[in-house]
């Protein structure tokens, strides 16, 4: 479990109480500091009215509320912090403040208490200068609105302790943040080019190529947003813009100095008018130009800052999807426009200001690594490592899984292999926007043969000769209860939520669910679960036999290889009710069925099929029953159900279906 529960925040401003509000949500102990008791108090009512909205959204009850804010204290006296295990510093940006409030801290906490600043002005190794212990000091860069925002930037300084970072990395991760490792540099990570952007865009205002609804739209358009540069700005303060990209320009150069009208706008204390239409200069709504110089902004400049190793691409986008909460991050978006084309864009944008290029290949595809391998002692660990994305499974993701598998399968070290996901999900399926976007173009092949190579990933995990173990800690639906069951066994904690969705949404299980699932715990069950598509919490679905051991969530992925597997449940609790109630089911049902109501919610299309597949596989060897699986892909795939179940996923509706 946890090291780290009783937190202390000093700065009980906005972000302070906002870092402070995300650890009470979680359930831990927090002592909030400030100078005095109205700066403590004004905290507090910050915090407590951010909860009362919460109340109001019914995402905290009133009782969770009262539970909440007993876990905090304010305070004015540092020796409040004695027994801390953490404290994070929030207080405004001045170098010599943090400096001397650290050197302070250092004299009342204890030895082993991580020091923490959310700077995002200052390099970490500039606030531990002159401090006793700088090999506990870090930076945790949060981004607004702190309690909400999953992304935290977690900065070594020169001297920082490496198994602080990771002991930080575990302790955000297991408390739902997204942690991202970023090297001691300017404006960090996702900052750096952020803020250039945004000023990128005020200077193509500045020198007439659009109207603020003009660039702002072609803004959404271009990376797939829900606000441009300018909307963005009056979200989380103009003068925010200028103030970062000015210290961005201290360090960096004039390329981030804020431009003038900029400056101008902060001068006049206004929002930008996101209606305005009014053009400056040459009149021109040029669409190129802007779409040409946001892209080499954004993406030149964080094609600049992975060639200095300040931050690798993988983590540049999930932190940019993350924090920013764009669809794709700047590598994605490369891969999806071409590399030559970005490159080009920024080679015009730089050329412009006298920047030297990047020292990166624009050429070559940029590999994003969403499937992790990691080795501990004799066991090694397949990682899927998109945890916005609910660590859905695509042709990329399928194939690095595929690549990350067999290079653990090939070590003769390992004896165990673990298969886990990070964030909320195990694997929360397929990637149903993959599916929409084939079937708008009737690309049912390609459907097809994304299926045929996820069943041979999943043949080849089921015939290892290593132990195969799915650590479902989290929501494991379709694809991912199918990979789930490809090893030999699974590991469920609280959090983890079990179901075959796929009737519900006009198709069926199609990566073994309808052929795995009857042998391992028997016909009847199996239809019952793909018929109902029942939610099943790790204690039910250990009941079942579909997990096999329950234990409480892990603070780190490694404690796993020290942890006994249990035999298998299947078989070993009493399902005759259920066995009984669905052996002889077809897909049809009398009003009068004890599960009619939820039957009568599936797309019968798919529900007969799957029933279907299900009596003809317990016929025939696994293999042909894969093989039939496969063989009604694209007969599923091009009905309407189909089409309309799987767009209620994206769109949020309940589909209606028509068996057509």
């Amino acid at each position: 479990m946890t090291k780290i529960n009783n937190i202390g925040v000093v700065g009980a401003g906005t972000m302070g109480a906002a870092i402070a509000q995300h650890f009470l949500m979680k359930g831990l102990a927090v002592t909030l500091l400030d100078q005095t008791e109205a700066s403590t108090e004004r905290g507090r009512q910050i915090i407590a009215d951010s909860l009362n909205e919460a109340v109001k959204r019914r995402i905290v009850s009133e009782q969770q509320f009262e539970k909440i804010m007993l876990n905090l204290t304010c305070d004015t006296d540092q020796s409040a912090l004695k027994d801390a295990d953490l404290v994070v510093e929030a207080v405004f940006e001045d170098l010599k403040v943090k400096q001397d409030l650290f050197k302070n801290l250092e004299t009342v906490l204890r030895p082993d208490c991580i020091i923490a600043s959310n700077t995002s002005s200052f390099l970490i190794g500039d606030i531990a200068d002159g401090a006793s212990h700088p090999e506990r000091i870090v930076g945790v860069h949060y981004f607004y609105h702190a309690a909400k925002n999953k992304l935290v930037e977690v900065i070594p300084g020169p001297l920082t302790d490496p198994a602080l970072v990771d002991e930080l990395m575990n302790f955000y991760a297991f408390y739902g943040k997204t942690p991202i490792v970023v090297r001691d540099a300017p404006g960090f990570a996702i900052n750096r080019f952020f803020v250039p952007w945004l000023n990128e865009g005020a200077r193509l205002l500045e020198q007439g190529f659009g109207s603020i609804n003009y660039i702002d739209e072609v803004a959404r358009t271009v990376f797939g947003i829900g606000m441009g540069p300018f909307a963005l700005m009056n979200a989380t303060g103009v003068p925010i813009a200028m103030h970062a990209a000015d210290g961005l320009a201290n360090k960096l150069g004039n390329f981030y100095k804020p431009c003038q009208i900029l400056c101008d706008q902060v001068k006049a204390g206004d929002l930008w008018d996101e209606a305005n239409t009014d053009i400056l200069n040459n009149g021109a709504n040029n669409e190129a130009v802007i779409t040409s110089r946001l892209i080499a902004a954004a993406l030149g400049i964080a094609a600049q800052m992975v060639s200095e190793g300040v931050v690798d691409a993988t983590s540049t986008d999930l932190g940019t999807r993350s924090g920013l909460r764009w669809p794709v991050g700047p590598f994605e978006l490369m891969n999806n426009i071409g590399g030559d084309k970005v490159g080009a864009m920024v080679k015009d944008l730089f050329s412009a200001h006298d920047m030297a290029l990047p020292d990166f290949n624009f050429s070559d595809p940029v590999e994003l690594e969403w499937v992790e391998t990691a080795i501990h002692g004799d066991s090694g660990f397949v990682i899927f490592n998109l945890p916005d994305r609910m660590n859905a499974l695509g042709e990329v993701v399928v194939s690095q899984l595929d690549k990350a598998f067999s290079t653990l399968d090939n070590n003769s070290d390992l004896k165990k292999i673990f298969i886990l996901g990070r964030g909320k999900a195990f694997v929360a399926g397929a990637d149903i926007k993959f599916f929409l976007d084939n079937l708008a173009v009737n690309d049912l092949d390609r459907i097809q043969k994304f299926t045929e190579y996820g069943q041979r990933v999943l043949g080849r995990i089921a015939a290892c000769d290593k132990q195969t173990i799915a650590f479902v800690d989290g929501l494991t639906l379709g694809g991912g209860l199918e990979l789930a069951l490809a090893c030999d066994r699974r590991i469920g904690t609280k959090n983890t939520v079990m179901a075959f969705p796929e009737t519900g949404i006009g198709i069926y299980p199609g990566l073994g669910g309808t052929q795995r699932t009857p042998r391992l715990i028997g016909k009847g069950l199996a239809k019952f679960l793909v018929a109902s598509g029942q939610f099943l919490n790790a204690d039910k679905a250990c009941e079942y036999g579909l997990v096999d051991q329950v234990i409480e969530p892990l603070y780190d992925f490694r404690d796993l290889s020290e942890i006994a597997i249990a035999d298998s449940q299947a078989g070993k609790h009493d399902q005759s009710e259920l066995e009984n109630l669905f052996a002889d089911f077809d897909g049809s049902f009398p009003a009068d069925h004890p599960y009619a109501k939820p039957l009568s919610r599936k797309a019968p299309i798919a529900l007969k099929t799957a029933i279907k597949l299900i009596d003809d596989g317990m016929k025939s060897s696994l293999e042909a029953g894969l093989e039939h699986e496969l063989a009604g892909l694209k007969q599923i795939f091009a009905t309407h159900d189909a089409v309309h179940g799987l767009t209620s996923v994206i769109k949020g509706y309940k589909p209606k279906f028509t068996g057509e």
